[in-house]
Order: C-alpha cells, then structure tokens, then sequence
C-alpha cells in the first residue's frame, strides 16, 4: 500500500510537471491571469495534541511537491497543492515519524497584489509510519483544516505561512491530533 501511494504521488507530480509546460498564457498579478504550476518546497514544526499525548515537542520536518494557482476573480484564487510530508512529534525518547501524502484544497484571497489570506480543508493519507515500534496502530487518514497568509514576491516567487490543524486521530485509541506550523515557499513557471 505505501509503495503504491508514493508511485502514485510521484506519477501525479510528473503529471502536474508536463502540464505545467503545455499550459501557456501570461499572469498578471493585477488581473485574474491564468492557471498556473509550480513546485513547493517548505520546513514545518509539527506536533501531535490531544488528552493521550504527554512530555512531546515539536518535531522539525520539511515538504515539497506541487501547486496549482486557479483564478476565480482579480483577487480570489483556488489553489490545491500535492505535498508530501514528514512530520510527526518528539519526545524525552524516541519521536513519532509520519509520512503523508497532503492534499490542501486552499481558497487564496489577495488583499493587496503582494499579500494573500488563504483558508481551506486539508486531506492526508498515510504512506509510512515508525508506531510498530511503540506497539501503536496509525489511522491511515488525516483530515484537517489550514489557515495562514502568503507573500508574492513577483510574477514566479510566492512564500507561505500557515497552521494546520488535523480532527482525526492520528492513533487508533489514542485522542492525538496533527498540528503543524508551516513555512514554504512555491515557485511558478
């Protein structure tokens, strides 16, 4: 099952790449412009909260993966992305490591032509895990909600800021959610 998630986001990747160079058109941060790709690159602390978790810190991690810029008006945009994630959480001991597959699904509003808010559901599926060795169960689904800002540099170059935060739990019989706190930055051909 892992093998197929990561050949799938890796198929799903090339896919978004090649379109990426068949999609043509200008963009003007000023008008609704075009649909456009780009690839996301970004580090993230993360950490897991909830009644069944003690004595954790956050754990750094990083993302990368793709991001499509859909424009609905001058200043409202869809924007999904496809990341892969290694987050998890640390501890006194040894950390927790999740792998993830992430779809955020993010509504973006430029409130000038520079700066952005952006909020929408975030869905993750599981691709590798280290919950064996504390005799743990994954739930193999992560659905969570994003919120945070972002910061176009120009018409190629836009950086993030956002928070994550997961409704289900991340292990079966244990109430403990994802969070993570994220910063990346996407560049757009």
């Amino acid at each position: 099952m892992k093998k197929v998630l990561i050949a799938t986001a890796f198929a799903l990747l090339g896919i978004q790449f090649s379109l990426a160079q068949v999609v043509q058109g200008t963009h003007s941060t000023t008008s609704g412009g075009d649909l456009r790709f780009g690839a996301k690159v970004g580090f993230l602390g993360s950490d897991l909260f909830g009644d069944g978790i003690v004595d954790n810190t956050p754990l750094p991690g990083f993302q990368f993966g793709g991001a499509v810029e859909m424009p609905l008006t001058d200043e409202l945009y869809f924007a999904p992305e496809l990341l892969i994630s290694f987050q998890g959480t640390g501890s006194v001991g040894d950390n927790i490591r999740l792998g993830y597959l992430n779809f955020p699904l993010m509504g973006k509003y430029h409130i000038t032509e520079e700066f952005a808010a952006e909020f929408g559901p975030q869905l993750g599926f599981l691709f590798s895990d280290n919950l064996d060795d504390f005799n743990l169960e994954a739930n193999p689904i992560d659905l969570g909600l994003g919120i945070g800002g972002g910061y176009r540099m120009d018409d190629h170059l836009y950086f993030q800021l956002r928070f994550n935060m997961g409704f289900l739990k991340v292990i079966k019989n244990v109430k403990a959610h994802n969070a993570a706190l994220q910063l990346g930055g996407i560049y757009y051909f």
